[in-house]
Formats: structure tokens, sequence, C-alpha cells
């Protein structure tokens, strides 16, 4: 049993790095190279930007992010 979780793991790791995508958490920490996972857009971001993409929720300028970077003029009007 722990070789199977062990190597469910292992596969999960390598397949994310041979799929080499872009992952972002909720809270809009990103990593990773190509092109975006599920959760995440590459255009219409308004602030947590990594390689011109956000997780989801940054599509939303009232959605604040707690790291510094580039916000969108929607973004500081909004949140100042």
């Amino acid at each position: 049993m722990r070789f199977f979780i062990l190597f469910s793991v292992a596969f999960t790791v390598l397949l994310h790095f041979a799929t080499a995508e872009i992952y972002c958490n909720s809270e809009g920490r990103c990593t990773g190279d190509g092109g975006p996972s599920e959760d995440v857009r590459c255009g219409n971001c308004h602030s947590c930007t990594y390689k011109s993409c956000c997780h989801v929720t940054f599509t939303n300028p009232y959605t604040k992010c707690h790291i510094d970077g580039w916000r969108s003029d929607a973004y500081r009007t909004i949140n100042g």
C-alpha cells in the first residue's frame, strides 16, 4: 500500500513537470512554464500575475491580491 501511494505521488510530480503547465493557487502564488492549467487564465488578469497569467479568481478586479506587483487600472480604481 505504501508503495502505491509513493508511486502515485511520484507520478503526479513527474506529470507536473512533463506537462509544463503554469499552476496558480487561490492566494495568487504561481509556478511552472508553458500553457495554463485548468484554474489559470492568461489574459484579463487584474492582479497576482505570473507570465501574464493568474488564478481565475484574479480576473475579477474586486479580488484583492496580497502579493506586490502589477495591478490593472480597474483594480487600482476599486481597491485604491
